[in-house]
């Protein structure tokens, strides 16, 4: 798709504008991410570029999400730079044809369609398996968690940890472990000595010549169990097998599986329909970036006499694309539960697409009815004089104290 020297101008103001307010946004949201993770990774004696590690796997995802908003941003923003700098005017008087204008805009979209796609196929999905993987190591992690020699630390779910010394070679001596996480019973874990031990990605704290007393709700009587050795699973201490079920939500799932689901997994058996949603969330994905563009050029491509005009085309057009994306949104939900909802998914974005399109392959645009413009128009008159009134009236009474003082 070649481009004249006036296309690769309005192709490169849009596409520094998408920057511009792509990096914006997601730096908003990082900062906002970070600071609920900084207690996670701050509480179990992190470094800074764990830290960092951790809120910056969650970026594509965010910008995925975020791109298409962005896009609305700039697309916007060039066009009313070109309209406000004459440029619009001179473009459609030097004889350029329609799609000379649609094409850098077009070609925007298309660009942010291939990020989003590769953001929501491939990277997203990797970097939250990423995150999940790395957050349930540092919580089982209890070395760095919760066991501080000397003291008795609260691990939360009812658990509490002791370990009197730490002897060389990572060795723990004097370990109490209180397990009150199971309301019918109460494991007590008494031992000698233990130490960290990671198996198979899960990690364990091995306990050497110890007792494990049970205590049964509304019993008196507790039962005891000596050991040589006891492997106390700190995974668990993550979630256990909530945790588990949990690391595979729908986000984390490779773009493989949900074409081919293992019908075995937790996740499947229990929720199917979030392997089909999220399977056509993707795949529809990169359509809203096209959608988005084309309406805001079918409103807005066009020279306006009025500021007034522009903001009307600039409000419609951002209206509507923002609609149409949250409209797919929702029937992105349905899709969880009613397959039908597979016509609404794909038709909102295709249906974004085909009218603006059409529209201006025909020589139109789209256009806000003259009644809505000429109500804006009252509406704004009549606020701009009553701001003036009110301000008036506010000197006027300034005045008379004054006076009156």
């Amino acid at each position: 798709m070649g481009l004249s020297l006036i296309e690769r101008y309005v192709f490169r103001k849009t596409i520094f504008a998408l920057l511009i307010a792509t990096g914006s946004l997601v730096g908003v949201v990082w900062v906002v991410r970070a600071i609920q993770q900084i207690d996670v990774v701050m509480a179990k004696g992190q470094g800074i570029m764990t830290y960092l590690q951790i809120t910056t796997f969650g970026v594509p995802t965010v910008a995925a999400a975020i791109l298409p908003v962005a896009l609305v941003i700039a697309t916007i923003h060039a066009l009313n730079k070109l309209n406000e700098d004459s440029e619009l005017v001179i473009f459609n008087a030097s004889g350029a044809s329609r799609y000379a204008l649609i094409k850098p805009f077009l070609l925007a979209g298309l660009v942010t369609a291939f990020i989003v796609y590769l953001l929501m196929l491939w990277v997203g999905p990797k970097s939250m398996q990423a995150v999940r993987s790395f957050l349930t190591e540092m919580r089982a992690d209890l070395v760095a968690v919760v066991i501080r020699e000397g003291a008795f630390r609260d691990g939360g779910k009812g658990i509490t940890f002791h370990v009197a010394s730490r002897a060389p070679g990572g060795i723990l001596k004097g370990i109490f472990i209180l397990d009150g996480r199971d309301d019918k019973e109460t494991f007590t874990y008494l031992a000698e000595e233990g130490a960290i031990s990671k198996v198979d990605g899960q990690t364990f704290l091995v306990l050497k010549n110890g007792q494990i007393h049970r205590l049964t709700a509304g019993q008196d009587n507790v039962s005891v169990v000596k050991f040589n050795s006891y492997a106390y699973n700190l995974s668990s201490f993550s979630g256990g097998a909530k945790a588990a079920k949990k690391a595979a939500n729908r986000t984390e799932i490779s773009t493989y599986e949900l074409f081919f689901p293992d019908k075995s997994a937790p996740l499947y058996l229990a929720r199917p329909g979030y392997y089909r949603a999220e399977l056509h969330s993707r795949l529809t994905s990169g359509l809203y970036p096209i959608a988005t563009v084309l309406i805001i050029v079918a409103y807005m491509g066009f020279p306006q006499s009025n500021r007034q005009g522009q903001r009307t085309a600039a409000t419609a057009a951002a209206t509507i694309a923002i609609a149409i994306r949250v409209t797919g949104i929702i029937a992105e939900g349905e899709l969880r539960s009613n397959p039908i909802a597979i016509v609404a998914v794909w038709g909102i974005p295709l249906t974004g697409i085909a009218v603006p399109a059409i529209v201006m392959a025909m020589g139109r645009s789209l256009g806000v009815p003259d009644r809505i413009v000429n109500s804006m128009d009252h509406v704004a008159s009549l606020a701009k004089d009553g701001v003036s009134n009110l301000a008036q009236r506010l000197s006027r009474r300034g005045l008379k104290n004054e006076v009156s003082s």
